[in-house]
């Protein structure tokens, strides 16, 4: 699969045909998670739908954060691929597969022994402790399943393929659902069940992807002589990747501390931040996805040395952000109670309203989404990293601060005036930094690599 030349005419078409595969893809993969919290709210109840919210956050953190590592190195792959250095993706896949594989299991092993201190710290009421405990200890097994999956994933998109993931997600979201209505409907296992769903399921469709990119994909196949890890590869990716990791983590490590706020409000108010941080999940989707693109074409066009392409890859991406953004504030604003009504538990009127009340405000925001993801994944294909970290900690603080001050005064719509303010403030400085590099020029910012030194990385240990 080599590198196709992308003209000024084809940018919104490209960016459109590219972002809709992953939009449904990661409507797929949040089904896990939606699937999970529908099946427990109906068959198990308040109790059991606020422990899988808690501990959805914490796992929801940890593969936001394997995301991070993975988009990290898509940035070098797109380089190495608009280049037509396909050494130099083999060996990237390679070195993050193998190093990142190994962090990957270390963590979640730490994350399911200490998972008990874990909800002590978010103020979990006793009585939801040991649900959420078994639910985490059983997802922390998928984790690692998870993060390979994302290497390969992610590389293909680096490529240009995005629908090929999709595809596997889908699959692996139908196992979900079938998994979860047998094991918890059926077998009545509770959150346990639904827990052991999801992880089979993840387990499924990482042994599926592994084996279809060995066969399809040659120049992402790995061979015994292939599985190396490249020093000088293995430092550019933790230096990239560890910045968009701790990014990507960032949101959820917020939200925990902004959970151990809400936590002391009751179960009700558990119930319902478990349900509207699912529906944010979802309705941040096509700003996310709109955003890969552009990551990935900029990221591209500098390995290309198209130069040309740079600015209007981010206009056009702009725009159809902010189409995007007018149907999810259509379909949230008129139609919030009944989305609160299907994912409530039944005869939940506290829960609906607490979930209405946060959307009406909410509705207005997802404009905001656009503009941060259009910057943040502009800035990440010009190889700037570290501008989407501090517009992510401009956001969570200023969030956070907000839900903790006036969390008595507002209840729980404080998190959704919080998180408002926050977009505000994010978009502030990274237009701002945009400004500047524009004004600056993008080519004297941003040292490109030259294909001489792409092959030296690849030939040096």
């Amino acid at each position: 699969m080599q590198y196709e030349e992308l003209e000024k005419k084809d940018i919104i078409g490209k960016l459109f045909w590219y972002a809709v595969p992953l939009i449904i893809g990661n409507i797929v993969l949040l089904s896990y998670d939606l699937v999970d919290a529908l099946v427990i709210s109906k068959f198990v109840g308040e109790i059991g739908l606020a422990a899988v919210s808690n501990a959805g956050q914490i796992s929801s953190f940890i593969l936001l954060f394997f995301y991070g590592l993975c988009m990290g190195a898509s940035v070098i792959i797109s380089e190495y691929y608009g280049a037509k250095e396909m050494v130099g993706v083999k060996l990237e896949v390679s070195t993050v597969f193998i190093a990142g594989s190994i962090f990957a299991i270390s963590l979640s092993s730490l994350i399911a022994i200490f998972s008990p201190q874990v909800f002590m710290l978010l103020k979990l009421p006793d009585v939801v402790m040991q649900d959420a405990v078994m639910y985490l200890r059983i997802a922390c097994i998928g984790l690692p399943f998870v993060f390979v999956y994302n290497v390969f994933a992610n590389a293909m998109k680096a490529m240009g393929n995005s629908k090929v993931p999709t595809f596997f997600l889908a699959l692996s979201a139908v196992l979900n659902t079938i998994f979860d209505l047998l094991f918890v409907a059926i077998f009545k296992w509770g959150v346990a069940g639904a827990s052991a769903a999801t992880v089979l399921a993840q387990v499924i469709s990482c042994t599926i992807t592994f084996v279809y990119v060995q066969i399809k994909f040659e120049d992402l196949r790995l061979k015994r002589k292939d599985l190396v890890v490249k020093r000088r590869l293995l430092i550019r990716t933790f230096k990239d990747g560890m910045i968009t990791a701790i990014q990507q983590a960032v949101p959820p490590l917020g939200r925990l501390l902004i959970i151990a706020k809400v936590n002391t409000l009751g179960v009700a108010a558990i119930a319902a931040n478990g349900i509207i941080s699912r529906v944010d999940s979802f309705a941040i989707l096509p700003a996310q996805n709109i955003g890969m693109g552009i990551m990935t074409y900029t990221a591209q066009s500098r390995g290309a040395k198209r130069d040309d392409l740079i600015y209007d890859i981010f206009k056009k991406g702009f725009i159809l952000e902010m189409g995007f953004a007018a149907v999810i504030f259509a379909i949230l604003f008129f139609f919030k109670y009944d989305i609160m009504v299907f994912l409530s538990p039944k005869d939940s009127e506290e829960v609906i309203s607490l979930g209405y009340s946060y959307l009406h405000i909410m509705a207005f925001g997802y404009f905001l989404v656009g503009i941060v993801n259009t910057l943040q994944c502009f800035f990440r294909g010009m190889g700037n990293m570290s501008l989407t970290l501090y517009s992510s900690l401009i956001n969570i603080v200023t969030k956070v601060l907000i839900v903790y001050r006036f969390i008595e005064v507002f209840g729980f719509d404080a998190v959704a005036i919080g998180t408002i303010v926050g977009w505000v403030l994010m978009n502030t400085y990274g237009y701002i930094t945009y400004r500047y590099y524009k004004k600056h020029k993008w080519k004297d910012v941003y040292v490109y690599p030259t294909a001489e030194q792409l092959k030296s990385i690849g030939r040096k240990p």
